[in-house]
């Protein structure tokens, strides 16, 4: 798998915030390559050497056994592999087999190979080469005696989880975009009065013409009755 430089970058800033960013860098290269040449996440690397050494290349453990930032077995490297006794009387080839894994480089790569050899070594003992597998032979988990062999320990869900935790952190999944919502029409409002063709305007049916209404006044006139004529009524004043 890939991952940027700069994520791997942060990975080890973690765990060692004061390392030197072309310390840093230089390791994030050397490790890209390898873990894409070996085929693992790099980022799982990270985490190993989280808990091995926080990322501090000189480190040695305490029985001498294991050397540099994956804390690799120095007896199974190189020359060591002849000495009787690589740890307390090394021989001068095997002290530089030492000495070389003190270099962060070198060790990420020894480191390297020999995540690939757990991978190969668990996928022909129990079929499978998950991370949790090889993981668990990388970190001496297993009983040859009674036939166990790639089997997760404690340790091994400790790292796992961290390493969760640096993916979650540092490189998230993309975030799936949203799906399109359909557009529906509006529903019609039914109780909304429906429209209506506009009507010419009628005529003012109150307003009457001028010879309508002199008719009307003429129709409305009341009749004289028929009778008799009233007569004059003196008048009150006397004469003198």
């Amino acid at each position: 798998m890939i991952r940027p430089i700069a994520v791997l970058v942060a990975g080890m800033l973690l765990s060692r915030p004061g390392m030197p960013k072309d310390e840093a860098n230089r390791y994030a290269r050397v490790l890209a390559e390898v873990a894409a040449a070996r085929g693992f996440d790099p980022l799982i690397a990270v985490a190993i050497v989280h808990f091995e050494t926080q990322w501090r290349p000189t480190l040695v453990s305490a029985d001498g056994e294991d050397y540099g930032l994956g804390q690799v077995r120095a007896r199974f490297a190189g020359a060591c592999r002849d000495d009787a006794d690589p740890v307390n009387a090394p021989s001068e080839a095997c002290q530089r087999v030492k000495d070389s894994l003190l270099d962060g480089a070198t060790n990420l790569r020894r480191m390297g190979g020999i995540i690939a050899a757990n991978m190969e070594f668990c996928k022909v003992r129990t079929g499978s080469a998950k991370t949790e597998r090889w993981l668990s032979g990388y970190q001496g988990y297993g009983d040859p005696e009674r036939g166990r062999f790639c089997e997760p320990g404690e340790k091994t869900r400790i790292v796992l989880d961290y390493y969760k935790d640096l993916v979650a952190k540092l490189a998230p999944p993309p975030k799936p975009a949203p799906k399109p919502k359909a557009t529906r029409p509006p529903p019609p409002d039914h109780g909304a009065e429906p429209t209506r063709a506009a009507r010419p305007p009628s005529p003012d049916r109150g307003a009457k013409t001028q010879a309508a209404k002199k008719h009307e006044t003429t129709k409305k006139a009341p009749r004289a009755k028929a009778g008799k004529a009233h007569a004059t009524r003196p008048s009150q004043r006397k004469t003198r």
